[in-house]
Protein backbone atom coordinates (compact mmCIF):
# COMPACT_ATOMS: atom_id res chain seq x y z
CA UNK A 1 0.00 0.00 0.00
CA UNK A 2 0.97 3.02 -1.13
CA UNK A 3 1.24 5.94 1.98
CA UNK A 4 2.18 9.04 0.01
CA UNK A 5 5.19 11.07 0.10
CA UNK A 6 7.16 12.82 3.36
CA UNK A 7 5.55 15.86 4.32
CA UNK A 8 7.85 18.55 6.09
CA UNK A 9 5.28 21.21 8.19
CA UNK A 10 7.63 24.55 8.40
CA UNK A 11 7.43 26.11 12.13
CA UNK A 12 9.15 28.94 11.21
CA UNK A 13 7.24 32.49 9.14
CA UNK A 14 9.46 31.22 5.94
CA UNK A 15 9.70 28.46 3.33
CA UNK A 16 12.37 25.45 4.65
CA UNK A 17 15.67 25.83 2.02
CA UNK A 18 18.15 22.94 2.33
CA UNK A 19 19.32 23.34 -1.46
CA UNK A 20 22.97 22.98 -1.19
CA UNK A 21 22.75 21.59 3.11
CA UNK A 22 24.70 18.62 4.71
CA UNK A 23 21.56 16.48 5.55
CA UNK A 24 22.41 14.72 8.96
CA UNK A 25 20.05 11.71 10.30
CA UNK A 26 20.41 8.35 12.41
CA UNK A 27 20.24 5.34 11.68
CA UNK A 28 17.11 4.91 13.66
CA UNK A 29 16.60 0.97 14.75
CA UNK A 30 20.43 0.42 15.23
CA UNK A 31 21.67 -0.43 18.44
CA UNK A 32 21.33 1.13 21.78
CA UNK A 33 20.07 4.60 20.03
CA UNK A 34 23.65 5.05 18.62
CA UNK A 35 22.57 6.94 15.79
CA UNK A 36 20.35 9.19 17.82
CA UNK A 37 22.17 10.15 20.81
CA UNK A 38 24.81 11.64 18.48
CA UNK A 39 22.81 13.20 16.67
CA UNK A 40 21.03 15.00 19.36
CA UNK A 41 25.07 16.05 20.51
CA UNK A 42 25.34 17.43 17.10
CA UNK A 43 22.14 19.35 17.82
CA UNK A 44 23.20 20.60 20.78
CA UNK A 45 26.87 21.35 20.01
CA UNK A 46 25.91 23.15 16.49
CA UNK A 47 23.17 25.80 18.42
CA UNK A 48 20.50 24.37 15.89
CA UNK A 49 16.49 25.05 16.65
CA UNK A 50 13.61 23.14 15.10
CA UNK A 51 12.19 24.76 11.89
CA UNK A 52 10.06 22.13 11.01
CA UNK A 53 7.81 18.87 11.81
CA UNK A 54 7.66 15.94 9.69
CA UNK A 55 5.43 13.15 9.22
CA UNK A 56 5.66 10.03 7.48
CA UNK A 57 3.11 7.24 7.09
CA UNK A 58 6.08 4.69 7.48
CA UNK A 59 7.20 6.45 11.14
CA UNK A 60 5.21 5.33 13.83
CA UNK A 61 3.80 8.26 15.49
CA UNK A 62 5.12 9.81 18.75
CA UNK A 63 4.79 12.65 21.05
CA UNK A 64 6.76 13.28 24.26
CA UNK A 65 7.92 15.84 26.76
CA UNK A 66 10.88 18.06 25.38
CA UNK A 67 14.04 16.40 24.55
CA UNK A 68 15.79 19.20 25.00
CA UNK A 69 14.72 19.80 28.84
CA UNK A 70 17.31 19.08 31.45
CA UNK A 71 16.46 16.85 34.27
CA UNK A 72 13.94 18.96 37.21
CA UNK A 73 13.09 20.73 33.29
CA UNK A 74 14.97 24.01 34.65
CA UNK A 75 17.17 24.62 32.33
CA UNK A 76 16.77 24.04 28.21
CA UNK A 77 20.08 22.16 26.50
CA UNK A 78 19.22 25.37 23.16
CA UNK A 79 18.00 28.36 23.85
CA UNK A 80 15.41 28.88 21.59
CA UNK A 81 12.26 28.57 23.53
CA UNK A 82 10.49 26.10 21.29
CA UNK A 83 7.28 24.40 22.31
CA UNK A 84 7.66 21.46 25.09
CA UNK A 85 6.83 18.82 22.93
CA UNK A 86 9.24 16.42 20.93
CA UNK A 87 7.59 14.44 18.01
CA UNK A 88 8.40 11.81 15.96
CA UNK A 89 10.57 13.20 13.45
CA UNK A 90 11.69 17.32 13.54
CA UNK A 91 14.13 19.07 11.24
CA UNK A 92 16.53 21.46 12.92
CA UNK A 93 18.47 24.36 11.71
CA UNK A 94 21.27 27.03 12.25
CA UNK A 95 22.43 30.09 10.01
CA UNK A 96 25.12 27.55 8.12
CA UNK A 97 24.21 24.82 5.50
CA UNK A 98 23.67 22.31 7.97
CA UNK A 99 20.06 20.34 8.48
CA UNK A 100 19.43 17.57 10.46
CA UNK A 101 16.70 14.95 10.84
CA UNK A 102 16.05 13.46 14.02
CA UNK A 103 13.94 10.87 14.27
CA UNK A 104 12.79 9.22 17.57
CA UNK A 105 10.42 6.54 16.64
CA UNK A 106 10.74 3.35 15.06
CA UNK A 107 10.02 2.71 11.45
CA UNK A 108 6.75 0.80 10.90
CA UNK A 109 7.37 -3.36 10.83
CA UNK A 110 8.25 -3.91 7.01
CA UNK A 111 8.69 -0.39 5.86
CA UNK A 112 12.35 0.37 6.06
CA UNK A 113 13.39 0.37 2.36
CA UNK A 114 9.65 3.06 2.13
CA UNK A 115 10.95 4.85 4.57
CA UNK A 116 14.32 5.52 2.93
CA UNK A 117 13.71 5.65 0.08
CA UNK A 118 11.13 8.77 0.95
CA UNK A 119 13.97 10.11 2.83
CA UNK A 120 16.65 10.24 -0.26
CA UNK A 121 13.35 11.46 -2.65
CA UNK A 122 12.83 13.65 -0.41
CA UNK A 123 16.66 14.84 -0.16
CA UNK A 124 17.04 15.28 -3.62
CA UNK A 125 13.83 16.89 -4.65
CA UNK A 126 15.05 19.42 -2.10
CA UNK A 127 18.45 20.20 -3.15
CA UNK A 128 20.89 18.65 -0.76
CA UNK A 129 24.14 18.15 -1.36
CA UNK A 130 25.32 15.58 0.61
CA UNK A 131 23.67 13.02 3.50
CA UNK A 132 25.69 12.48 6.91
CA UNK A 133 24.38 9.07 8.27
CA UNK A 134 25.78 8.81 11.68
CA UNK A 135 24.75 4.60 12.87
CA UNK A 136 25.95 1.61 14.75
CA UNK A 137 27.21 -1.60 13.78
CA UNK A 138 27.19 -4.89 15.40
CA UNK A 139 30.54 -5.89 16.66
CA UNK A 140 29.73 -9.45 16.36
CA UNK A 141 31.31 -8.64 12.61
CA UNK A 142 34.92 -7.45 13.73
CA UNK A 143 37.48 -9.98 12.56
CA UNK A 144 41.41 -9.81 13.83
CA UNK A 145 42.26 -7.08 11.85
CA UNK A 146 39.29 -4.79 13.38
CA UNK A 147 40.56 -6.11 16.54
CA UNK A 148 44.10 -4.67 16.26
CA UNK A 149 42.65 -1.47 15.10
CA UNK A 150 43.12 1.66 17.26
CA UNK A 151 39.18 2.76 16.64
CA UNK A 152 35.76 1.75 17.17
CA UNK A 153 34.84 3.73 14.18
CA UNK A 154 33.99 2.22 10.86
CA UNK A 155 32.82 4.46 7.39
CA UNK A 156 30.90 3.78 4.36
CA UNK A 157 31.57 7.12 1.45
CA UNK A 158 29.18 6.57 -1.68
CA UNK A 159 29.37 9.16 -4.50
CA UNK A 160 31.10 12.68 -3.22
CA UNK A 161 31.11 12.52 0.42
CA UNK A 162 34.10 13.46 2.30
CA UNK A 163 35.99 12.61 5.42
CA UNK A 164 37.47 15.38 7.05
CA UNK A 165 41.35 15.55 6.30
CA UNK A 166 42.66 16.03 9.79
CA UNK A 167 41.17 14.59 13.37
CA UNK A 168 42.33 16.77 16.13
CA UNK A 169 43.85 13.82 18.69
CA UNK A 170 41.77 10.74 17.04
CA UNK A 171 41.99 7.53 15.25
CA UNK A 172 40.77 8.19 11.72
CA UNK A 173 37.98 5.94 11.71
CA UNK A 174 38.62 2.85 9.19
CA UNK A 175 36.50 1.95 6.09
CA UNK A 176 33.87 -0.91 6.87
CA UNK A 177 35.83 -3.59 4.87
CA UNK A 178 38.86 -2.55 5.51
CA UNK A 179 39.67 -6.10 6.50
CA UNK A 180 38.03 -7.32 3.67
CA UNK A 181 41.24 -9.07 1.69
CA UNK A 182 43.34 -10.14 4.38
CA UNK A 183 40.25 -11.79 6.33
CA UNK A 184 37.30 -12.64 3.36
CA UNK A 185 33.89 -12.02 4.49
CA UNK A 186 33.34 -15.40 6.05
CA UNK A 187 35.90 -17.93 7.74
CA UNK A 188 36.53 -20.58 5.59
CA UNK A 189 33.99 -19.01 2.67
CA UNK A 190 37.09 -19.32 0.25
CA UNK A 191 35.12 -18.01 -3.40
CA UNK A 192 34.10 -14.95 -0.93
CA UNK A 193 37.64 -14.52 -0.13
CA UNK A 194 39.17 -14.70 -3.65
CA UNK A 195 36.02 -12.26 -4.78
CA UNK A 196 37.24 -9.91 -2.17
CA UNK A 197 40.70 -9.77 -3.33
CA UNK A 198 40.05 -9.56 -7.00
CA UNK A 199 37.44 -6.18 -6.28
CA UNK A 200 38.45 -2.74 -6.31
CA UNK A 201 38.74 -0.86 -3.54
CA UNK A 202 35.11 0.78 -4.33
CA UNK A 203 33.57 -2.88 -4.66
CA UNK A 204 35.05 -3.87 -1.35
CA UNK A 205 32.81 -1.17 -0.18
CA UNK A 206 29.68 -2.46 -1.39
CA UNK A 207 30.64 -6.08 -0.28
CA UNK A 208 30.60 -4.60 3.22
CA UNK A 209 27.57 -3.25 3.21
CA UNK A 210 25.99 -6.47 2.08
CA UNK A 211 27.53 -7.97 4.04
CA UNK A 212 28.94 -6.88 7.28
CA UNK A 213 26.72 -4.10 7.94
CA UNK A 214 24.40 -5.04 10.57
CA UNK A 215 22.45 -3.52 13.16
CA UNK A 216 22.56 -0.20 11.53
CA UNK A 217 18.81 0.08 11.48
CA UNK A 218 17.86 2.88 8.35
CA UNK A 219 21.49 3.19 7.53
CA UNK A 220 21.62 -0.12 5.53
CA UNK A 221 18.79 0.97 3.31
CA UNK A 222 19.93 4.38 3.07
CA UNK A 223 23.92 3.07 1.69
CA UNK A 224 21.84 0.58 -0.76
CA UNK A 225 19.56 3.23 -2.33
CA UNK A 226 22.61 5.84 -3.05
CA UNK A 227 22.84 6.44 -6.45
CA UNK A 228 26.80 6.25 -6.73
CA UNK A 229 28.00 3.49 -6.19
CA UNK A 230 30.37 3.12 -2.95
CA UNK A 231 33.52 4.52 -3.75
CA UNK A 232 36.94 4.09 -1.23
CA UNK A 233 38.56 7.52 0.09
CA UNK A 234 40.74 9.07 -2.42
CA UNK A 235 38.47 8.18 -5.31
CA UNK A 236 36.34 10.54 -7.27
CA UNK A 237 32.80 10.24 -7.58
CA UNK A 238 30.26 11.59 -8.54
CA UNK A 239 26.10 10.52 -8.71
CA UNK A 240 24.39 9.66 -11.54
CA UNK A 241 21.18 11.64 -11.06
CA UNK A 242 21.69 14.23 -8.51
CA UNK A 243 24.98 14.31 -7.58
CA UNK A 244 23.95 13.09 -3.78
CA UNK A 245 26.68 12.08 -1.80
CA UNK A 246 26.18 10.09 0.97
CA UNK A 247 28.77 9.67 4.36
CA UNK A 248 27.98 6.95 6.37
CA UNK A 249 30.14 6.93 9.97
CA UNK A 250 29.74 3.88 12.01
CA UNK A 251 30.53 2.94 15.26
CA UNK A 252 31.53 -0.50 16.44
CA UNK A 253 29.17 -1.63 19.14
CA UNK A 254 27.09 -3.84 21.47
CA UNK A 255 22.95 -3.39 22.44
CA UNK A 256 24.74 -1.36 25.66
CA UNK A 257 26.74 0.87 23.82
CA UNK A 258 30.19 2.56 25.77
CA UNK A 259 29.05 6.49 25.91
CA UNK A 260 33.24 7.00 25.03
CA UNK A 261 32.27 5.36 21.55
CA UNK A 262 29.32 7.73 21.32
CA UNK A 263 31.72 11.03 21.86
CA UNK A 264 34.37 9.63 19.16
CA UNK A 265 31.41 9.19 16.87
CA UNK A 266 30.15 12.32 17.99
CA UNK A 267 33.32 14.40 17.21
CA UNK A 268 34.57 12.76 14.03
CA UNK A 269 31.05 14.19 12.64
CA UNK A 270 31.56 17.80 13.96
CA UNK A 271 35.12 17.53 12.10
CA UNK A 272 33.36 16.54 9.24
CA UNK A 273 30.78 19.57 9.80
CA UNK A 274 33.63 22.21 9.98
CA UNK A 275 35.72 21.33 7.73
CA UNK A 276 32.54 21.90 5.04
CA UNK A 277 32.12 25.11 7.08
CA UNK A 278 36.18 25.87 6.85
CA UNK A 279 35.98 26.26 10.74
CA UNK A 280 37.56 25.00 13.67
CA UNK A 281 35.51 21.90 15.23
CA UNK A 282 33.65 23.29 18.33
CA UNK A 283 33.87 21.63 21.43
CA UNK A 284 31.33 18.81 22.22
CA UNK A 285 27.96 19.86 24.32
CA UNK A 286 26.41 17.05 25.88
CA UNK A 287 22.84 16.96 25.47
CA UNK A 288 19.89 16.06 27.55
CA UNK A 289 19.33 12.78 26.10
CA UNK A 290 23.00 11.26 27.22
CA UNK A 291 22.20 11.41 30.81
CA UNK A 292 18.59 10.04 29.96
CA UNK A 293 20.89 7.42 28.86
CA UNK A 294 22.96 6.41 31.24
CA UNK A 295 20.00 6.87 33.66
CA UNK A 296 18.17 4.16 32.33
CA UNK A 297 21.71 1.97 31.92
CA UNK A 298 22.30 2.21 35.39
CA UNK A 299 18.75 0.92 36.34
CA UNK A 300 18.92 -2.03 33.88
CA UNK A 301 22.14 -2.94 35.63
CA UNK A 302 21.26 -2.64 39.22
CA UNK A 303 17.76 -4.09 38.90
Amino acid sequence: RHIGAMRVVSTEAHAIDLSGHTLIVPGIGGLGHVGELCVDSLVSTLGLRRVAIVHSGYLLPVAMSSAWEMPGGAEKARGDGESSLTTAAELYQGSSRISVLQMRSEVAPGRRWCMAREIMSWARAAGVAELLIVASCSQHVKVDADFDAATELRYVRCGVGKLPSALDGQDAPLPLGHALQAEGIAEGDQAATEGAQAATEGDQAAIAIENLLRGSGLARPLLQMADAPPIAEGQSGQSSQSGLGVLCLLALTGDQPDRRVIEQLALVALACIAEQLGQPALALRVPPSWQFQAAEAARHLWT
